[in-house]
């Protein structure tokens, strides 16, 4: 009796059954699971397990569903986006901050040179409308800056201290108002 050779393995590639069972070639499959999983972190809200599973090349949902619980996938995107919400919140706060300083810095400078004009001006040749109107503006950039209230004090009808003749008592009570206190005003009282 003559013995015969073993039958060689089939060289032809597996066909996919039809039961969606994977072959041991696809189980090899090297996954750069860094990357999907920065993608996944990174991501919006669009970008899910099962999003990713439908990638071509990406692990099935299962897979990403187990990896995902292991390394806490949900946890890291949350903390990732507080992060970035907090350098967004700050990175806000410092620009704010320089316009706020930016404001204090030109309405100072806009109530010096109102006050200067007024102080160096012959009251003849002033216009104590403009200058008065260039202390406005610097004193609104200058409040605004600082985070206070707006001052809305209509200038035009006051061009003298006589004007001040021409209001009524609650007019003149309005205007009061809305003047800052001195420090020394509770002390009157």
């Amino acid at each position: 009796m003559t013995k015969r050779a073993p039958a060689k393995p089939e060289t032809n590639p597996k066909k996919k059954s039809s039961s969606g069972a994977r072959s041991a070639e696809d189980k090899r499959v090297k996954h750069d699971w860094s990357a999907i999983r920065r993608e996944y972190i990174r991501g919006d809200d669009t970008v899910t397990l099962a999003s990713l599973a439908a990638t071509p090349g990406y692990p099935s949902e299962r897979q990403l569903e187990r990896r995902s619980s292991a390394e806490d996938w949900p946890d890291l995107r949350l903390q990732m986006r507080r992060e970035v919400d907090g350098k967004l919140r700050a990175l806000d706060l410092d620009m704010k901050t320089e316009v706020r300083r930016r404001q204090l810095k030109v309405g100072t400078a806009l109530i010096t040179l109102g006050v200067r004009a007024m102080a160096h001006q012959d009251p003849e040749k002033m216009d104590t409308l403009d200058m008065s109107r260039v202390i406005k503006i610097g004193g609104e950039l200058e409040r605004k800056a600082l985070g206070m209230d707006e001052l809305n004090i209509n200038f035009g009808r006051i061009k003298s201290p006589d004007d001040l003749d021409k209001f009524s008592e609650e007019e003149l009570w309005r205007i009061a108002g809305m003047l800052p206190p001195d420090e020394d005003d509770d002390e009157e009282f």
